[in-house]
């Protein structure tokens, strides 16, 4: 075997960027001092950080076990290589050798000091855009491809692929200079080429011989782009069956490869190939990344992704050993992300799925089309693609039609149409308004169209919406509903609710939690509660209203950190009836306040649009209603919020007296001990008993028998709006205590009409709150405001009495 010039290994060593080999083989690092990385060491048992990396110097030190050296002594370590065995893995890792062939190419690094970047960078877009018009007259590079499953030359084409069939150096001109080369005699452009690695030089010859051949001859070639569009480096898929499969620039990072793709969507599924993510994409999903091997994803990669808004992670690689070991790699470095790891058949990678089983399967299997999103109707079809969610309402299907009404909504942001799937003009239009409403890319917004018109061609016809709210009801078993049928018959009921909220983690705050729970539970009432908490930020609003919504059953619950103007009046039919709306804050929801005022007094909200009637060309008018009742919860530091809102809820406020913050003080420290752990361990099965409580509560009328003889104060216009709350507050607490009541009948239009009655303990209950909620409502100044004046009296009072004995004793 044929020694390696030390200069050959000096060069090695200096080239193979020692932070890329650590990311390769799963070491973690992180910036230490000023040209320094620190991670755990991968020779010994490391519970702090010892190993130091100097990229400056490409070398690497471990502070616990003095393990130390060059890239060469690296891989030597991790992988148990002699030195000829770590020297030639590292040479062909980096595209220095071809595999499989035993022959060396020894061309300077692309970064050798006569190739600046930006020359380089010129180098190899010009070879692209040879290897672009090479495909197009190869018929073996697109048999080859089509014999992997990729026929779409649009796409190809998106991605700048193409194929070297070897005559690049026939076309370029015989030696001279290049323009702007360094050098006593300059440098030729092959010479160039050959120093980025494009062109190869005879085995075994110097650097005065011409190169001669190219790289990536009878390769399908794909551009690796980073993040901002820019070429990083070309990989070579050899079409012929040599043993020389894959190909690389030498001394340059492998890449994402589809990179770009992170700054246009929030989830990205990664898989380990080229022709995998090719793969991925031709079943209708452009939101793909390759990571260019298992260990192809680096700190770097992932800083980026968090940079450009990517949320959600989908793991798809090769489904053997190797595979689910990687994935499970990959999950641990993820961190910030959500991430899924979908399981491909043993033996199978997505390439291989797409040709044996098709597009279509391979689509079903990254995201089942016809599965419905969690909490949408059944019969109403959901797709989340990127940031862009589609619902496809009122399916028709024939044998010459497929037409649908499709709400799509995108950040905030929502359009409604009808669209003729089968009418190309029909889908260019939509395609043209979703670009404009969205700002989104052409290509995105049609791959969509195609994905939504291949899932409706195969699922069925949808059903209506009270058919798919009856399909949506949650089955509670028999154990569970008899521990929930018997905590909705305690004789303390209301106590044991309370003493949930505190094992739950919010303590003091009694009012406001039986109100809030009261209002939670009066969503199934004709006319439900709703509940403003307006306080100071920071005192635990947001607290009591979040420990509210965790007993709601989440089939129930709508939860929004955002509203804008008019997205509730496009809501699904069903969407809101009998639920709980909660925004997270008031700053969020300003613009709907209006649609919010209306779902409360009216019970429904209801909008006419002009549309254009995509057969006939006609303007005509579609109507949106939304049915409530709905209990919606806001949570406001804003004293000043719209009074025509305020008069719609109960406005309630949390405790900030100094009392009340020793109690929370108190019970943060008691949740660290034995005792807090064991309410922790509990949590769970209260969330369970509640929401099967919920579940079980029935929809009955509630009768007051005590209604005439109870009063209101009439001294005020105010009361006019707060009679009605006070005496649905009664109801409430009925309705709550239903199951220790007998359920009575009327009769009504010749139907059966359950119903229960008010008792005096209600009343009681009711009255309690009212005095502490509806009271304060009447009250012209806030709660922190109002406990200030009492303070001020108090001490006033105070004052004064020390003044009048003072006096006393001087005058007498």
């Amino acid at each position: 075997m044929a020694r390696i010039p030390d200069e050959e290994i000096e060069q090695l060593k200096k080239n193979v960027s020692i932070l890329h080999l650590c990311a390769a083989h799963g070491i973690e690092l992180k910036h230490h001092g000023t040209h320094d990385y620190i991670g755990t060491c991968p020779f010994h048992e490391d519970t702090e950080p010892s190993f130091v990396v100097t990229p400056t110097k490409n070398l690497f030190h471990c502070m616990g076990c003095d393990a130390a050296g060059s890239v060469i002594d690296l891989v030597m370590r991790l992988e148990g290589l002699t030195f000829r065995q770590a020297v030639d893995t590292l040479l062909a890792s980096n595209g220095l050798i071809t595999r499989g062939t035993g022959t060396e190419e020894k061309e300077p690094a692309p970064n050798h000091p006569t190739v600046p970047v930006e020359r380089a960078a010129q180098l190899i877009e010009r070879a692209v855009a040879v290897y672009e018009k090479n495909i197009v007259e190869s018929d073996g590079a697109q048999t080859y491809l089509a014999g992997r499953g990729i026929t779409d030359t649009g796409m190809l084409a998106r991605h700048r692929v193409g194929y070297c069939n070897g005559n690049l150096n026939d076309m370029l001109p015989e030696n001279p200079p290049s323009p702007g080369s360094s050098g006593e005699a300059g440098r030729s452009i092959r010479d160039e080429l050959a120093a980025v690695g494009i062109l190869l030089r005879p085995s075994g010859s110097g650097a005065q011989v011409p190169p001669t051949r190219e790289r990536f001859e009878s390769c399908v070639v794909f551009p690796v782009l980073n993040v901002d569009g820019d070429i990083v480096t070309l990989y070579g898929r050899h079409s012929g069956n040599n043993g020389k499969r894959h190909l690389f620039l030498p001394g340059r990072p492998t890449g994402l490869w589809n990179a770009p793709a992170m700054k246009t969507y929030s989830e990205l599924i990664v898989v380990e190939s080229v022709l995998d993510a090719l793969s991925v994409e031709v079943a209708g999903f452009p939101n793909v990344v390759a990571a260019q091997g298992t260990n192809g994803i680096n700190a770097g990669d992932i800083e980026d992704m968090k940079q450009h808004g990517v949320t959600r992670i989908m793991l798809v690689l090769d489904g053997d050993p190797a595979g689910a070991k990687a994935a499970e790699r990959l999950r641990k470095k993820l961190t910030g992300f959500t991430v899924a790891v979908r399981s491909l058949p043993d033996n199978h990678d997505p390439n291989r799925y797409l040709q044996e089983k098709g597009a279509e399967a391979l689509a079903r299997f990254l995201r089942p089309d016809t599965e419905t999103s969690p909490g949408t109707p059944s019969g109403i079809l959901s797709f989340t693609y990127g940031l862009r969610t589609y619902q496809v309402l009122g399916l028709e299907k024939g044998q010459r039609k497929l037409r649908a009404t499709v709400r799509v909504q995108h950040i905030g942001k929502l359009h409604v149409d009808t669209l003729d799937f089968y009418s190309a003009r029909s889908r260019r239009l939509l395609a043209q308004d979703l670009c404009r409403i969205f700002d989104e890319p052409p290509e995105t917004i049609e791959a969509d169209i195609t994905r939504l018109l291949q899932a409706c061609e195969n699922a069925p016809a949808g059903k209506d919406a009270d058919t798919a709210a009856a399909d949506r009801k949650v089955t509670v078993s028999a154990a569970d509903r008899a521990e929930a049928e018997a905590f909705g018959r305690s004789a303390e009921l209301i106590e044991q609710i309370l003493a949930d909220y505190e094992t739950c983690g919010l303590v003091g705050e009694e009012h406001n939690k039986l109100l809030s729970y009261l209002a939670a539970v009066s969503r199934k009432m004709d006319e439900p509660l709703s509940v403003l908490v307006l306080s100071s930020s920071g005192a635990g609003k947001t607290a009591l209203q979040d420990t509210t919504l965790t007993f709601v059953p989440p089939e129930d619950l709508v939860k929004l950190t955002s509203l804008s103007g008019k997205a509730l009046f496009y809501k699904e039919r069903l969407a809101l009836k009998h639920k709980v709306l909660a925004l997270e804050e008031g700053d969020g929801a300003e613009e709907a306040t209006y649609a919010i005022r209306n779902l409360i007094s009216a019970g429904e909200l209801v909008i006419e649009s002009t549309i254009k009637d995509l057969g006939t060309g006609r303007l005509t008018t579609m109507e949106n209603r939304v049915e409530g009742p709905t209990s919606v919860f806001i949570t406001t530091t804003d004293p000043e919020t719209d009074p025509e809102t305020k008069s719609r809820f109960f406005v309630t406020s949390i405790d900030e007296s100094r009392e009340q913050t020793r109690r929370i003080l108190d019970f943060q420290r008691k949740r660290q001990t034995l005792d807090g752990l064991v309410g922790n361990i509990d949590m769970d099965a209260i969330l369970k008993r509640h929401r099967n409580f919920q579940r079980l509560l029935k929809p009955l009328a509630v009768v007051n028998p005590f209604a005439k003889s109870l009063t209101y104060g009439d001294d005020r216009l105010q009361g006019r709006r707060d009679q009605p709350k006070y005496l649905n507050l009664i109801k409430a607490v009925t309705f709550l205590r239903q199951m220790k009541k007998e359920v009575r009948f009327t009769r009504s239009n010749g139907d059966a009409v359950p119903f229960v009655v008010v008792d005096r303990d209600d009343i009681a209950v009711a009255n309690k709150l009212a005095h502490e909620i509806l009271g304060r409502s009447l009250d012209e100044l806030s709660r922190p405001g109002r406990s200030l004046q009492l303070l001020l009296d108090e001490m006033v009072e105070k004052r004064a009495k020390q003044l009048n004995d003072k006096n006393s004793v001087c005058y007498d």
